[in-house]
């Protein structure tokens, strides 16, 4: 499909729900997409949207993460980075989930079992741990990184068996 024709098969189905004339919602949709592009990119970062969800533009700050592949264990530290992230609500996951759409709830139009929606300041990238585990597969092939750290490999366990462990000191036992 070409772009005009996602544009109006969208504006139709918009037409055919709303009332509203095709002719109108053709205008109209590319500005409103024009306004949330503009938001997320140059306004407020964040596009909050009542009975639908939140856009936001979250910042990922630089940090480190470990690859392991044939044998080499590996700290490559990734850049910081801006990425889009989209939070629906409560209730629009419950439809997704339920495969059902109820026609009651209106975007923009707060439902009073609707909690309050997410703002992006409780969006924020969640730090894991200093290095988070990721494990590459065996038939993968590893990337060109020019910036990395190359670990020994990592010790393996011992069994946890009764014939492994420790022989007791007789001198704690009275």
């Amino acid at each position: 499909m070409l772009p005009k024709s996602y544009l109006q098969s969208f504006a139709a189905n918009v037409s055919k729900r709303s009332g509203i004339s095709r002719a109108t919602v053709e205008v109209v949709l590319p500005h409103v997409f024009d306004e949330i592009r503009h938001q997320l990119t140059e306004g407020t970062l964040c596009v909050p949207i009542e009975s639908f969800g939140t856009f936001a533009v979250v910042e990922y700050p630089e940090r480190k993460r470990r690859y392991t592949y044939k044998g080499v264990d590996e700290i490559r530290t990734l850049p910081a980075q801006l990425k889009l992230k989209f939070a629906p609500t409560r209730n629009m996951r419950r439809e997704i989930d339920a495969q059902r759409f109820d026609p009651e709830r209106r975007s923009f139009q707060r439902h009073p079992d609707d909690p309050a929606i997410r703002k992006r300041r409780n969006m924020k990238y969640n730090k894991r741990s200093e290095v988070y585990f990721h494990a590459v597969g065996k038939n993968e092939s590893p990337h060109f990184v020019s910036a990395y750290e190359t670990l020994p490999p990592r010790r393996r366990r011992r069994s946890t068996d009764a014939s492994s462990a420790p022989p007791a000191d007789s001198a704690q036992i009275k």
